[in-house]
């Protein structure tokens, strides 16, 4: 067995027994050097086992981000690249219920989707579906039809969260910024410029200052105009009263980022809180950053290539987006 992860919470796992090599890449965004060096790693794949959707935001509703046919590319490649004997697409099966993200559901890639692909070996498996090495059956084109029927069906959808005063918003994003800057220091937190939220559902919006306190300004139409992110102030509130809050934030879809193509070095800071990946401040913990980062040395490198040649993409899987640690 070996395991590898990627970014800074998503991980990789591979098993080898009987001549029969399965690789499980889960979500994992990996860039295609990265690829060829698990494979390297692991030897040639039997069984692969594989994201095949989306789970999390992908734009606002007016302009997805190319996440689609971002998903449909690395699934290509990796059918193409690895030659697995079979390729089960296995993670994605989600359904966004809330009032606030399930316009997410218009553009979610289906089973059948994946099928037009006509990628050789590709299976998909039904819930208690089992498959025999030995035998190396599927009943592919029955557990297509039975997820594109649970697709079809009407589902719940969960009304807006209910709405926190807007001073509990206010309080706890002023109690994080404080905490970020006494993890990293005023030098670093206060160089991240303003913005600021409008909260739909109370009408308000707050100006979140990382080197001072946040500020309740007046919600006019130029302020509501100009706020880059748009939200419900419990999403708001659970961004910040959480060190997981504003990664959970960016996988829900609850949101609009009116300036979705620029960085949010706050959201940086914030998964490193989250994953404790880079921690120096006793020598256990930096000890076991370095052995980190030694460990990812190959997967940085991969990255940083990819930047440098111009073919990197931004990303919005189980981490932040463009948090890569790179």
């Amino acid at each position: 067995m070996i395991c590898g992860s990627v970014g800074s919470m998503d991980s990789w796992i591979g098993f080898r027994a009987e001549q029969e090599v399965i690789l499980n890449l889960n979500d994992c965004v990996i860039e295609p050097g990265h690829l060829k060096h698990i494979s390297n790693l692991v030897g040639r794949v039997n069984v692969l086992l594989t994201q095949f959707s989306f789970a999390n935001w992908i734009g606002n509703r007016a302009d997805e981000l190319g996440e689609v046919e971002a998903k449909l590319r690395d699934l290509r490649h990796r059918v193409n690249f690895l030659k697995p004997d079979v390729t089960i697409p296995f993670a994605s099966f989600i359904y966004f219920c809330n009032e606030e993200n399930k316009w997410l559901n218009d553009f979610a890639i289906t089973p059948r989707r994946v099928m037009a692909e006509d990628l050789p070996g590709v299976n998909f498996m039904y819930p208690d579906d089992e498959w025999d090495s030995e035998v190396r059956q599927f009943r592919c084109a029955e557990a297509v039809e039975r997820y594109m029927d649970d697709i079809a069906r009407r589902k719940v959808i969960d009304p807006t969260p209910a709405e926190v005063p807007l001073r509990t918003v206010q309080q706890s994003a002023d109690r994080t910024l404080r905490m970020l800057r006494s993890r990293f220091g005023k030098y670093l937190i206060n160089r991240i410029n303003p913005f600021s939220i409008y909260l739909h559902d109370l009408g308000e919006v707050l100006l979140v200052n990382p080197a001072a306190t946040c500020e309740v300004l007046e919600a006019d139409q130029n302020t509501r105009a100009s706020a880059r992110y748009v939200m419900c102030s419990q999403l708001a509130w659970f961004a910040f009263a959480y060190s997981w809050g504003w990664a959970a934030m960016d996988v829900s879809g609850m949101y609009t980022d009116l300036r979705c193509g620029e960085p949010n070095a706050l959201a940086f800071y914030l998964n490193l809180v989250a994953t404790e990946c880079l921690m120096f401040r006793t020598p256990k913990q930096a000890m076991r950053t370095i052995s980190f980062l030694w460990a990812k040395r190959w997967e940085l490198v991969f990255r940083l290539l990819a930047r440098f040649r111009g073919n990197g993409r931004q990303t919005f899987e189980s981490e932040n987006r463009r948090r890569a640690i790179a």
